[in-house]
């Protein structure tokens, strides 16, 4: 086996606020295992302000592992992956490559791999929500239109950026936009502390919204604001690992949010939400502002999620049009919709 590091650096075509933070582009590695003449890719992206491990300590990790890689061989790869607990997407990397190179080797398709210990038949296709991150009200309400014009029966705003009583305006546009019977999702990124959330939930409740995803930081008070309000609320940021998420369910919060590239992998994302439908709760797969690599990783880990359980929601993976350029061709949205490539492994490799 041989193992190589691609760096990469991808400009998004307007800044993103996300948790206070203005993200204006994308840094990370692509990690390639190749092996008996076949390649699977991988992506470890760590996002300043929001991760807890730098890009150098993930370049630094991974580095390690191509180390441990040549002196051991395949054979070291479950314990080299045991040693990248503490840095995620440096795991996620490695973890995504090895994954998408043994489906490769099996001739399937990630997600009919992923799933194969989990049940189910993988969907052609995963429902997507629109991301709304418009600042004035009626800018809102026309990028809710859109999204219900191109197709899209779920939308996700985010909040926590503006002063409360503008958010509260623009929860308003977005239903108005959305109309009564699309999902509208709110994503606050743990912006508002407890009295601020309680407050702005409590006054757009009436406008029918799922749920909140990180109201505020932390699993405790997360449930804490869960408890008290009328809307909903999802754990997103605060899981960093299975013991959150267990964590999450046991205080009674109802959705968890599922990154692969963020939480080490598709290992660790399915572990999670198969604790979340074990507790009768749900898992959203989402992105995390990934390359085109990262974003097959979130789609197949969906697929595979949907396959194994009842009632699928709309998955956080539309993201790649929020990027200037990007490593290779990622899977397109249609009416809502992200078509699962019928492709052994990942389906695409970067150019």
């Amino acid at each position: 086996m041989q193992a190589e590091l691609h760096p990469f650096r991808l400009a998004l075509r307007a800044p993103l606020v996300t948790g206070g933070v203005p993200v204006r582009f994308r840094a990370g590695f692509l990690v390639a295992l190749n092996a008996d003449g076949l390649v699977g890719w991988g992506e470890a992206s760590p996002l300043p302000g929001w991760s807890q491990t730098s890009l150098l300590e993930t370049e630094a990790a991974l580095r390690r592992t191509m180390d441990g890689l040549e002196a051991g061989g395949e054979a070291a790869l479950e314990d080299l992956l045991d040693g990248l607990a503490d840095t995620p997407h440096a795991r996620a990397g490695v973890a995504g490559a090895w994954a998408d190179l043994r489906a490769r080797r099996a001739g399937q398709t990630l997600a009919d791999r992923l799933s194969r210990d989990h049940g189910g038949d993988v969907a052609a296709a995963v429902m997507v929500n629109a991301l709304v991150a418009a600042p004035e009200p009626s800018e809102v309400e026309e990028a809710a239109r859109d999204a219900v014009s191109a197709g899209f029966s779920t939308a996700k705003l985010k909040v926590g950026a503006a002063d409360p009583g503008v958010d509260v305006e623009r929860v308003r546009s977005a239903r108005a936009g959305l109309g009564p019977t699309a999902e509208l999702r709110l994503d606050a990124n743990g912006a508002w502390d407890p009295a601020t959330a309680l407050d702005v939930l409590a006054r757009v409740q009436d406008y029918d919204v799922a749920y909140c995803e990180e109201p505020v930081t932390g699993i405790e008070a997360i449930a804490a604001v869960g408890g008290r309000s009328g809307v909903p609320v999802a754990a997103d940021e605060s899981i960093r690992g299975e013991a959150d998420a267990r964590r999450a369910l046991e205080l009674g919060v109802g959705t968890l949010i599922v990154k692969p590239q963020a939480l080490g992998g598709p290992d660790v994302a399915l572990a999670i939400a198969a604790c979340a439908r074990e507790a009768g709760a749900s898992a959203v797969v989402t992105t995390f502002l990934d390359s085109a690599v990262g974003v097959a990783h979130a789609l197949h880990v969906a697929a595979a999620v949907d396959a194994a359980a009842p009632r699928g929601r709309a998955h956080g993976l539309a993201t790649a049009s929020l990027l200037a350029a990007d490593v290779a061709k990622a899977p397109a949205v249609v009416a809502g919709t992200m078509a699962v490539p019928g492709a052994h492994g990942l389906g695409l490799a970067p150019r």
